[in-house]
């Protein structure tokens, strides 16, 4: 860890935060390198393989925080067609916005801007560290995978996976529903 801002801390469910009161001056830096299995990262579609990096730096505007850094991992997430494992890696710079609830509330009486959207609410006293890597990780993954451009998937009839064994199901046919469609488009 950067600096004493940053405390791991496992009795609250929180490992790493950032105390804001520990900060020296108006801002800080931080960086912290996860162990295996520190952080919790409760997911069907993605699974971190190897420990995940944060750094950056906490600058304090007045009653708002700004957090600037990067995450770095190794995610492992399946494929679209086959659900074959891949290893994507997750690199990102991000930059973040808190204000306490009384502070957003009163931004909230004012005419909130496009600006103000962007802003997070937090107790006032720390940052959850291991929140932002969370919500890193999954902003960062494609939505989208596939372990190879040309990957054939599982045929929708039988279920064999095309890229190991071919089969002679007739997938061609097209939906019933859609037979007045194809009517209108034929000359």
């Amino acid at each position: 860890m950067a600096f004493t801002g940053v405390t791991t801390e496992q009795s609250r469910g929180v490992a790493v935060r950032i105390e804001i009161d520990s900060l020296e001056g108006r801002s800080g830096a931080f960086a912290h390198v996860y162990e295996t299995g520190e952080l919790d990262f409760n997911d069907d579609r993605v699974r971190l393989i190897g420990p995940p990096e944060i750094s950056g730096r906490v600058i304090r505007k007045g009653h708002q925080l700004l957090l600037n850094g990067r995450l770095s991992a190794q995610a492992q997430v399946e494929c679209d067609r086959c659900l074959k494992s891949i290893e994507v890696p997750v690199r990102t710079d991000f930059s973040l916005q808190y204000v306490t609830a009384k502070e957003y509330e009163a931004l909230h009486a004012a005419e909130l801007e496009e600006s103000d959207l962007a802003l997070a609410i937090f107790d006032g006293e720390f940052i959850d560290v291991d929140e932002i890597v969370r919500e890193q990780v999954l902003l960062a993954v494609p939505t989208r995978t596939l372990c190879r451009e040309e990957c054939k998937g599982f045929c929708p009839a039988c279920g064999v996976d095309r890229n190991l064994k071919e089969c002679s199901c007739q997938t061609e046919g097209s939906d019933p529903r859609w037979a007045g469609l194809k009517e209108l488009s034929e000359p």
